[in-house]
């Protein structure tokens, strides 16, 4: 049994060391960090680096930030580590796929300036989705992605008032490419359960469009993002959670391991 484990270990072990692995760091910056309709920013502007290791036929395992530029707002520093895992039911070459995909989200934040033993909050973040990619043009540059994506969200340790609940939201998206430009357009209603905040009401939080456009050059890619949201009737008892605009600016680079 021990020499079955061990062939196998070393089998696993050749087999990553043989496949195409891939680094991006990615030099994020957006005016409000929202997430499922809220802003977790107090609507400031962010730094939001990331480092992302993706393993050929494998999980993606990233390091992600996000850090107000307006320090006086430290106490919103959020530091991420996710595990995601993606798998599209058919590899043979066709105009549409079936794309199954999850993640794992440890969160943190690490300033805390109370008094006490535990001296920062932290929490898990869960999705499962369903995607149905199309291709709509006959040189695969043009696409359209309909979607469906659970999250669920509970806190750990130290009682931050937290709701642990369901988020269900639907999606559908565009994507255009020529040459080296890459444009996007995407909308998104959000049905939010009560997750994260006891203020919320479950019911419809959100409705957003998006619009992103990049391009790749030789040594980076840049990308560029206008996004709006108009809020619903479970996000409105929050207060700070109204109507936003806001955008988003990435220098990204990828490195083939």
């Amino acid at each position: 049994m021990k020499n079955l484990l061990l062939i196998a270990l070393l089998a696993l072990v050749s087999q990553q060391l043989l496949s195409q692995n891939n680094l991006s760091l990615d030099w994020g910056n957006t005016s409000n960090y929202i997430a499922h309709g809220r802003t977790l920013s107090a609507n400031q502007s962010c730094f939001q680096p990331g480092v992302y290791y993706s393993i050929d036929k494998g999980p993606t395992i990233m390091a992600w930030f996000s850090l107000p530029y307006d320090r006086n707002f430290k106490a919103l520093d959020e530091w991420d580590i996710i595990v995601n895992h993606n798998v599209k039911l058919f590899d043979a070459e066709q105009t549409w796929n079936i794309d199954l995909h999850g993640y794992v989200n440890y969160w943190y934040l690490p300033v805390n300036e109370e008094s006490d033993i535990q001296n920062f909050y932290q929490g898990m973040k869960y999705n499962a989705g369903i995607h149905f990619p199309f291709v709509l043009s006959d040189n695969s540059s043009f696409s359209m992605t309909t979607g469906y994506d659970f999250y669920y969200y509970h806190q750990l340790g130290r009682d931050m008032g937290i709701r642990a609940a369901g988020i269900h939201e639907f999606l559908i998206k565009f994507n255009k490419t020529y040459k080296k430009v890459s444009l996007g357009a995407k909308s998104v209603i959000s049905n939010n359960q009560g997750a994260v905040s006891y203020a919320i009401e479950p019911g419809w939080a959100f409705f957003s469009q998006h619009l992103s456009c990049s391009y790749n050059f030789k040594l980076v890619t840049l990308s560029a993002g206008i996004n709006y949201q108009h809020t619903l009737d479970a996000l409105i008892p929050t207060g700070i959670d109204k109507n936003f605009t806001w955008f988003s600016f990435n220098i990204g680079k990828s490195f083939q391991l």
